[in-house]
């Protein structure tokens, strides 16, 4: 089946895609077979969702949603928005972050959490409009 103008779960075959934009949007430089065996290990894993936009069957946006159980209950992050720069603009990163919001609520998650760098200006603007408080609740990173 041709994908064109839709979003769904990215596939097995669509990991050389996604490394290619992680890479192109994020400087990303995850090794793909890395890449492959985190997608072996969550790819049944309904927690988390990996949400590819295609245009010719070419993947030129996703974003990752991921689903947390805590003690005070279910909630979500959102991870690797990107869309490929030549089709910015078009409304695309809002879709993909509508279809993420879907799932969230048919899991009956009530709070996303979002990460995103100092320096994506653009991005930024994009949840203010989609109604994320930046002034909210504060992240703290340490990587070990």
């Amino acid at each position: 089946m041709k994908k064109d103008n839709i979003i769904e779960e990215i596939e097995e075959k669509d990991l050389i895609q996604l490394q290619k934009l992680l890479k192109n949007v994020f400087n990303n430089n995850i090794n793909y077979e890395k890449m492959k065996d985190l997608y072996k290990k969550t790819k049944d894993n309904k927690n988390v969702y990996t949400i590819g936009y295609y245009i010719n069957d070419n993947l030129i946006g996703t974003v990752t949603l991921n689903i947390l159980t805590l003690p005070s209950g279910k909630e979500a992050t959102i991870w690797d928005l990107a869309v490929q720069e030549e089709y910015r603009r078009l409304g695309i990163a809002t879709k993909l972050m509508k279809r993420a919001e879907e799932i969230a609520k048919q899991q009956e998650i009530t709070r996303i959490w979002l990460f995103s760098g100092f320096h994506r200006k653009y991005a930024h603007k994009l949840y203010r409009n989609l109604g994320y408080d930046e002034n909210r609740d504060k992240a703290f990173v340490k990587y070990i």
